[in-house]
């Protein structure tokens, strides 16, 4: 007992057990167990507070941005209010309206992020057509790929199975999965959502010729707050895949992902069918 105090109540080495032949062997028996689930728990304390502190860190950091933008950008227009054009003023306002966007974006995908870690969202499967709310979630960024000058694709086998998952967070992680493959991807490249046939369900690929991710980096993206190196494109959360990943486990399924550096990206992933 005082060597388990003196280890600031972590087990270093499991505690003995023997068989119990009198009341003080049946005493360290039960303090074996005792002390490996408080070693556990404090341990899982220690792994909390320290994500804690990170979390407010980089929440600090990612705030401070936008925040100081649009107070920078207001600031100029109430200074500057009698000799500001027209365009000026409405290039100013423009900014800060699309800094409050990404502050109000950034806060949700927070917002979300606490709840699948705090497990406050469960799945709720029902049977639907995936190619249908492929073609719906594509479909929502047509004109955000156009302006960025790549081109978007849907591409499915026929006679796809209905699939069994939740609707609403399959369209979450879809909708994260090609907003990142587009932010990543340059103007004359390609992002393609691919659906095919398995025997017990469909897999789900959504690729890009983008930058590529480097192999030192690929263990990281799916944490919080992580963006790849190399673009200059800060309008995301860095959440994004970080919910996709949640969102799938909680389907009890995987997200896989491979790259090679300046040829782009791929990540994929499959549901059970019906």
């Amino acid at each position: 007992m005082n060597a388990f105090r003196e280890s600031d109540f972590v087990v270093t080495d499991k505690v003995r057990r023997v068989t119990p032949k009198d009341e003080l062997d049946g005493l360290q028996n039960i303090f074996a167990d005792m002390s490996e689930r408080i070693s556990e728990q404090v341990q899982d304390l220690r792994q909390v507070d320290l994500l804690r502190r990170e979390l407010i860190t980089n929440i600090s950091h990612d705030l401070r941005t936008p925040l100081a933008a649009v107070q920078g950008y207001l600031e100029t227009l109430q200074l500057k209010a009698t000799t500001l054009t027209e365009e000026e003023r409405q290039h100013y306002l423009s900014v800060a309206s699309k800094q409050s966007e990404r502050l109000g974006k950034l806060i949700a995908d927070l917002f979300d992020l606490s709840r699948f870690d705090a497990k406050a969202v469960q799945a709720r499967p029902e049977e639907f057509p995936l190619q249908e709310l492929a073609q719906d979630v594509v479909l929502k960024f047509e004109e955000s790929a156009k302006a960025r000058g790549v081109r978007l694709e849907l591409l499915f086998d026929k006679n796809l199975p209905f699939v069994k998952a939740d609707v609403g967070l399959i369209e979450r992680a879809l909708t994260n999965l090609i907003e990142n493959a587009l932010r990543y991807t340059p103007s004359g490249g390609e992002v393609r959502l691919e659906l095919h046939k398995l025997s017990n369900g469909v897999s789900v690929f959504v690729k890009d010729t983008g930058q590529g991710i480097s192999s030192d980096e690929l263990p990281f993206i799916f944490e919080r707050f992580y963006r790849a190196k190399g673009n200059d494109d800060k309008t995301g959360s860095g959440l994004g895949l970080a919910i996709t990943k949640r969102i799938l486990e909680l389907h009890g399924q995987e997200i896989g992902v491979s790259s090679t550096s300046g040829r782009g990206t791929t990540f994929s992933f499959e549901l059970p069918s019906t």
